[in-house]
């Protein structure tokens, strides 16, 4: 069941806001400025503590926001739902065609992949899914809008080669303009890492908190799509990143997540905070074209889904 929300000002909350504070200067080394709030970190501090916008525990949420990537983009874009509930069916009914993902729909991070190379353990399965359901995810960082979600179980499809992971593409979209991409590449191997680029596949800047890749990636055949998607999907947003994977040059959406890392995440060069948060704000007047739909030719029959981040 989906928790409630700290009033503002309750005792819960001031205790949200000193844990906050306390692991921002662990993180970066000086307190956050909420009131003036000009690098990137802050903002995302900021939006945790006093946004309460309803539409971000349904859009975080990994089942309720396929129907708004349906309604707005297209069902083609759409990872495939193998099984959705509040927990997991009886094992006999577990008839899924290997491999495929189980996660939680509440949370980041928390899933399983399952293949075909040997029988499903569904003893682990079973008791990660009930250590799943038995938690709020970001309680300790702040991000009120998973306490508000209902806890459930999402089973999808593994994306294309079942060899590998399919690779992550971050589009970062500030007021409806993707401006920078995190790519991320070998996940769950020791070659996993990946690189920051601009929206023209130039280099940007670097992480600390994700190793970087040692070579540098193509621009994705299907990158043209991939704005399109980012920029109708966050248009109504100052802030909010979208995760997309391409498969056989076909994109699909992973999640929306709105404070990415809990704000807790140094790049490099420093003054890359400041001028990320400078993008926060909304400009007075439309200054770059919208990303323009893709031709029909454009879009493939796809394949089906995987990891996030």
């Amino acid at each position: 069941m989906a928790e409630s929300v700290p009033r503002f000002r309750s005792r819960e909350w001031w205790r949200i806001v000193r844990d906050s504070n306390r692991r921002y200067r662990e993180v970066f080394g000086r307190r956050p400025d909420l009131v003036l709030a000009r690098r990137h970190s802050e903002r995302v501090q900021r939006a945790k503590l006093f946004q309460r916008d309803p539409r971000l525990p349904v859009l975080a949420d990994k089942i309720e926001v396929k129907k708004f990537v349906s309604e707005r983009v297209g069902e083609q874009y759409v990872v495939p739902t193998l099984f959705a509930g509040v927990s997991l069916p009886p094992r006999e009914e577990r008839t899924w065609p290997p491999p495929f993902f189980v996660k939680a729909s509440h949370g980041s991070g928390w899933q399983l992949r399952v293949s075909g190379d040997e029988p499903p353990r569904w003893t682990r399965v079973e008791r990660a899914v009930d250590r799943w359901l038995s938690r709020t995810y970001g309680r300790r960082g702040g991000e009120w809008q998973y306490a508000r979600m209902p806890r459930r179980i999402l089973v999808e499809p593994h994306l294309g080669d079942p060899a590998q992971w399919p690779d992550d593409y971050k589009m970062w979209v500030f007021h409806g303009r993707v401006h920078y991409v995190h790519w991320l590449t070998a996940r769950s191997t020791p070659e996993y890492g990946g690189r920051y680029f601009d929206r023209d596949w130039n280099p940007a800047f670097r992480s600390f908190k994700y190793p970087t890749h040692p070579s540098s990636a193509p621009r994705p055949r299907s990158f043209d799509t991939m704005l399109w998607i980012a920029e109708q999907l966050g248009r109504d947003f100052a802030f909010v990143r979208v995760d997309l994977y391409e498969v056989d040059g076909h994109p699909y959406v992973g999640e929306l997540t709105f404070t990415p890392t809990a704000g807790y995440h140094r790049l490099d060069p420093p003054e890359t905070d400041l001028l990320l948060g400078r993008l926060w704000r909304r400009p007075r007047q439309p200054r770059y074209p919208a990303a323009p739909a893709p031709a029909p030719e454009q879009v493939g029959d796809g394949a089906a889904a995987g990891g996030e981040r």
